[in-house]
């Protein structure tokens, strides 16, 4: 019976033991170094591409939708909303935990609905801007998740992680 006797105040080291040791078991089997390593350059890939949609539209916005108003052509918009994500493979985005997967899918869905948008719209131009700038601002919102769940390019494909309060400071 004293054998079986709990220790007081070590429950929260043991969990935190328990994990690593789960975590060393899981990275010490064969393929998963590997596994990681592409996963990660999955997610790296992906932040260089969103953030260059992202800076291509903030520094063209403007002068895509003046063209558009003068010229009434739409190339300039069309351009704003060129992304490489087509080209990524379904199994290369199984590699994604859900919550990526979805940051993902909602950033390029909408950046998908813009570009539909500026290609087939006949608004006036005063309307384009005005709607461009509201997929624009969306646009912002779901980058900036997408770049919390799987990390900004310069980070190697690793996700940003949020730290908890811990309890003592509380």
């Amino acid at each position: 019976m004293a054998a079986r006797k709990k220790k007081s105040g070590t429950g929260s080291a043991e969990v935190v033991e328990l994990e690593l040791k789960k975590l060393l078991t899981r990275l010490s089997k064969p393929g998963v170094d590997r596994w990681e390593a592409d996963t990660a350059k999955v997610r790296h890939l992906i932040a260089l591409d969103a953030a260059s949609v992202m800076k291509r539209i903030d520094s063209k916005q403007d002068e895509a939708v003046g063209l558009f108003s003068r010229l009434r052509t739409r190339d300039g918009m069309i351009e704003l909303c060129r992304s490489s994500f087509t080209s990524v493979t379904f199994s290369e985005l199984a590699r994604l935990s859900p919550p990526e997967q979805l940051a993902t899918f909602s950033f390029h869905e909408q950046l998908d609905a813009m570009r539909w948008y500026v290609s087939y719209t006949e608004d006036m131009p005063s309307t384009v801007k005005s709607t461009v700038s509201q997929y624009v601002r969306k646009l912002g919102e779901l980058h900036r998740d997408l770049t919390t769940r799987i990390g900004p390019p310069g980070s190697g494909g690793h996700p940003v992680i949020e730290a908890e309060p811990s309890e003592a400071a509380s």
